[in-house]
């Protein structure tokens, strides 16, 4: 990975001058699972980040410098998240992007909020590029933590309201989720709007994270609570393996989840997985010519067209981008502040709608999308017939939550 971002930043150097020679370099670091069954989630966020500083240093990087990004192995483990930052740190990373595990995005956040009271003038800013748990715009909010990324109240509004205007709801809900704060979240999202469409929630599972390896006997609880719709927050290996079950029991249900598009996930549920219903802050086929464009171009860049949450962290860093240019000066030194400040009032037009973040909690405002699995789909994933055919886009103003009162950020003088 390290070898990937050093010979582009290599020749990113050629196509810079001497002009800005002395100046001060803008580093990044993004620390990720990049090995362990987490991998796979985890790989597509980086690919996204990848894109879109190739994009930053085309256009000029920052201070007339390109942007230096090196990339660091959390092994999906706290301490090892941890350690990683005090590295990236040592190394002179004024700029930390990390998107999956929301345990490790707690660590990270407090360990950077406690960093930055010891080093005014110093500070190190966070952009949280994929971890959904609420708990990051409201008890654990700080200045210096921008959230690229929705939570799930937002994402079960949009699903929920597809879902029934489009006769895929039902009466009766299951709720199945991994039992962390991120699938606590998402249970209490899924019996509230539930509620709010006029439907029951007739049973509620929070199951360990990525240790299930049989989910046939929580397939059978479902059956037998007369469920004729699934609701599920799980991602990676979970929601493969739950939709393998639910495959294998032969049950016809409809669902709703927000990792359906985790990679191999298609190719593994198989036929299983038709009229299943994704939300997502991207699809492929909501951005008309520009989302074509902005297809190909990635594809150009990285090899392959954008997946899962590769267009997430994409827009989120291209965001990034647009507040960096309202600071930058050829040959200027790094200003966190200054990024910080310009980050709160920058917006970034994707093909599917407008991003920016709401000031009072560092949320990111943006369109999302909820789509089918069918083969009608214009992009086919997985080496299958399949893919995602869009329902919906739901635009930033309608996807958007108000701010938790427990947010009380405390700005810098």
């Amino acid at each position: 990975m390290r070898k990937y971002l050093r010979s582009a930043a290599i020749a990113a150097l050629c196509a810079f001058g001497s002009a800005a020679a002395h100046a001060e370099p803008l580093k990044i670091a993004v620390i990720e699972a990049f090995s362990g069954p987490n991998a796979q989630t985890a790989i597509p966020f980086v690919e996204g980040v990848r894109y879109a500083i190739a994009k930053l240093n085309q256009q000029g990087g920052f201070n007339g410098e390109p942007i230096v990004v090196t990339e660091y192995d959390s092994l999906n483990q706290t301490a090892g998240a941890a350690e990683k930052l005090r590295a990236a740190i040592a190394d002179g990373a004024r700029i930390i992007i990390q998107s999956t595990n929301s345990a490790i995005t707690a660590q990270i956040s407090e360990d950077i909020r406690k960093y930055n009271l010891r080093n005014r003038g110093k500070e190190i800013l966070f952009m949280m590029e994929g971890s959904e748990a609420a708990e990051f715009t409201a008890d654990k909010c700080h200045f210096w933590a921008f959230k690229v990324a929705s939570n799930p109240f937002i994402r079960i509004r949009a699903l929920v309201t597809a879902m029934r205007d489009t006769g895929r709801l039902g009466s009766r809900v299951y709720s199945i989720n991994q039992n962390y704060s991120y699938g606590v979240d998402h249970e209490r999202a899924q019996a509230l709007n539930v509620r709010a469409a006029g439907a029951q929630i007739v049973g509620s599972t929070l199951h360990d994270t990525a240790r299930i390896q049989d989910f046939s006997p929580y397939v059978a609880q479902i059956k037998a609570s007369g469920a004729d719709t699934i609701l599920s927050g799980n991602w990676g290996n979970d929601i493969i393996l739950f939709m393998r079950a639910l495959g294998d029991a032969g049950l016809k249900i409809n669902v709703g989840n927000t990792s359906l598009d985790t990679t191999g996930a298609l190719s593994t549920m198989g036929p299983s997985a038709l009229g299943a219903v994704l939300v997502k802050l991207y699809n492929l086929e909501a951005g008309g010519r520009a989302g074509e464009a902005f297809a190909e171009d990635f594809k150009a860049v990285i090899g392959h067209y954008p997946y899962n949450e590769e267009p997430t962290t994409a827009f989120g860093t291209l965001l990034l981008g647009e507040a960096l240019k309202k600071v930058s000066t050829p040959g200027g030194n790094v200003d966190m502040r200054a990024i910080a400040l310009a980050l709160e009032n920058a917006s970034y037009e994707s093909p599917a709608g407008r991003w920016s973040f709401r000031r009072e909690d560092h949320q990111v405002l943006l369109p999302v999308t909820v789509s089918e699995v069918s083969r009608e789909a214009r992009y086919k994933v997985d080496g299958t017939d399949m893919g995602f055919r869009l329902l919906k886009v739901v635009s930033p103003e309608d996807s958007a939550v108000p701010v938790d009162p427990r947010c009380r950020m405390e700005r810098p003088s």
